[in-house]
């Protein structure tokens, strides 16, 4: 048995059909989702207090807190010419912070949760990919037992129930599950509390703020595919410039009604300069001598 409780037995054999042809009965059957528990530390220590005695502000660990940092955005539009696409932007920043310590520069926070589907990660890096990992594979065998695709809507609510269901065990996350499914393009927040919000234009992290002042600025709900995606990625790169915990790149996927494209990472730094020549303004003040 696995960490999933699918199990696998050994009694069972490749079987013949009416026809003669042999077939393994596994490959025809559903497998059974076990009941998965987390081990919990020695003792009776709850999480929650181990992890704030250990890595908290009254700890020993004074450049390694578990306080995060990050930015993450989300929004749908609908195309501007016939020759733009539409759908959804997924843009986010890929720096893991512990406190002052960056723990990672290429986090890629933009989780795969189906072929239509993306999750983003936001808050415990930990608690988001395993979660997340959870809720791909509850959607992959949901379409496996009744042959047709999950939408967003059910995968969000079954990632907000399971997260309800830890609530006040001191998990940490904040998610948008973005997709395109037969209602058309679909964002919702998702978050450790058990929120579950349908939003067109959303932003989570400690940099969402920065994010915000840029989209509410020049969001539009019509645009070409171009301008779409650099409204996405001149968000994160407020963001990251203003947010001490937000950095890296800017990775950037856009989710049509037909496919998933990812697009490679771009130095947020360079995305600065190109934006402060574009305005024309200067990185630093040169003093001169007159």
């Amino acid at each position: 048995t696995d960490m999933w409780g699918l199990t696998y037995r050994d009694d069972e054999r490749d079987t013949e059909d009416a026809l003669g042809e042999t077939f393994d009965v596994n490959a025809v059957e559903a497998p059974v989702s076990g009941n998965f528990t987390f081990p919990n530390p020695p003792l009776g220590i709850q999480p929650k207090g181990f992890v704030n005695a250990h890595f908290g502000p009254d700890s020993s660990a004074k450049s390694l807190q578990f306080r995060k940092g990050t930015t993450t955005l989300a929004f749908v539009y609908e195309p501007l010419t016939e020759k733009d696409q539409g759908g959804i932007i997924v843009a986010v920043d890929s720096r893991a912070s512990a406190g002052e310590y960056i723990s990672s520069k290429s986090v890629m926070k933009i989780l795969d949760v189906g072929d239509h589907m993306v999750a983003t990660m936001a808050g415990g890096a930990a608690d988001c990919q395993f979660w997340c990992r959870t809720v791909h594979k509850y959607c992959n065998l949901f379409e496996l037992r009744e042959r047709s695709t999950i939408t967003v809507s059910a995968a969000s609510k079954y990632f907000a129930n399971v997260l309800y269901g830890y609530k006040g065990q001191g998990l940490s996350v904040g998610s948008m599950v973005a997709g395109y499914d037969k209602r058309g393009p679909q964002i919702f927040m998702v978050n450790s509390e058990g929120d579950r919000t349908l939003l067109k234009v959303c932003s989570v992290g400690s940099g969402s703020l920065n994010a915000y002042g840029i989209l509410d600025t020049y969001y539009k709900p019509k645009m070409t595919d171009e301008e779409a995606q650099k409204l996405g990625r001149r968000a994160i790169m407020h963001a990251t410039y203003r947010d001490a915990g937000s950095g890296g790149v800017c990775n950037l996927v856009h989710i049509t009604p037909t496919k998933k494209v990812r697009y490679p990472g771009v130095d947020v730094s360079k995305l600065w300069y190109e934006f402060a020549d574009e305005i024309g303004r200067d990185i630093a003040y040169d003093p001169r001598d007159e």
